[in-house]
């Protein structure tokens, strides 16, 4: 900030004028604050009416004010301050008092702080996509599992899930809580599962017209998972990378049967599927929209009790 000469002559004058004794009669520096400011006046004749308009410029620090020509400020007072000035200094003489002038009292918006990423997010999200399997079989002493037909098999996932901070607020670890729903539809909707055996065990039923026929298999689990966000005070917005991995429970499989009737029965069992579900995946989302992939690496069956098969799921997910 730079004040030439004329200003601080004026200032001056005032100062030892009017506030030597009182204002600024010590040598402790005094903190003050300059406001510049443009005031219409008017002249009105004997009867009231305006005769006469006039738009000053007006200086202040404190209750010390001063009017200022026109065009005054512009030639001799210069606002232009560098972007890391804190504060502005002028010394008073003859008393060698310091005015200490504040910056942001320049400005009517003072630039806002950069406030420090929180350590912990929190985000919820729902993935959408499609499962299939993958068949690891080289000989199988259970059925084989049903062909299935992909563009009906379904995946539908949802979490909520906590990010912490590392060693930057773009870098973070996050865990959760997810439900997974995984529902895998035969090509043939004739297929049966057949509940309470001590193998996994299929049939066909060529009786009924069947219009649907599916197992529908529920996990809970924790994801883990480490990943890289533009934006480190929102993980909804920018861009974000993810790779981790879902360890789940299974909590619930039934199949279900819809007739060509609108008939629909469920039966309720494990149908000798695995209890436990480890996933590895990856994610990339830009704002709050992106795709994901999903590959479990467990068996979805018991050892000896089914086919050896894995899962993959992928799709978007919406956070």
């Amino acid at each position: 900030m730079k004040i030439n000469t004329p200003i601080i002559s004026t200032l001056l004058i005032i100062f030892s004028s009017f506030y030597i004794n009182t204002f600024y009669g010590q040598n402790t520096p005094k903190k003050g604050h300059i406001i510049i400011e443009k005031v219409v006046k008017t002249k009105k004749d004997s009867a009231g009416k305006i005769t006469e308009t006039k738009t000053i410029q007006r200086i202040s620090i404190d209750s010390l004010r001063m009017d200022i020509d026109e065009g005054f400020i512009n030639d001799s007072f210069d606002l232009s301050i560098q972007a890391d000035t804190v504060q502005s200094f002028i010394s008073i003489w003859p008393n060698r008092s310091l005015v200490i002038i504040d910056n942001d009292t320049l400005f009517p918006s003072p630039k806002k702080k950069n406030k420090k990423s929180p350590v912990i997010l929190n985000e919820g999200g729902f993935m959408l996509g499609f499962a299939t399997v993958k068949n690891h079989n080289i000989a199988s002493i259970t059925s084989d599992f049903p062909e299935l037909k992909n563009s009906s098999s379904m995946h539908i996932g949802f979490n909520n899930e906590w990010g912490i901070k590392t060693f930057s607020g773009n870098w973070r670890l996050w865990t959760g809580i997810q439900y997974d729903i995984l529902n895998y539809r035969f090509s043939n909707s004739n297929v049966r599962l057949q509940a309470d055996q001590s193998v996994f065990t299929t049939s066909l039923d060529s009786g009924n017209n069947s219009a649907k026929s599916k197992i529908v298999v529920n996990y809970i689990g924790i994801p883990i998972s480490f990943g890289y966000q533009s934006k480190a005070k929102d993980a909804d917005e920018g861009f974000s990378i993810r790779a981790g991995v879902v360890a789940g429970y299974r909590v619930r499989t039934h199949t279900k049967v819809k007739l060509d009737n609108d008939k629909t029965t469920k039966d309720f069992d494990d149908f000798n599927m695995n209890d436990f579900l480890i996933t590895p995946f990856v994610q990339a989302s830009f704002n709050n929209v992106g795709i994901y992939f999903r590959y479990n690496t467990s068996m979805l069956f018991k050892d000896n009790q089914g086919p050896r098969y894995t899962g993959m799921q992928f799709g978007l997910v919406f956070q």
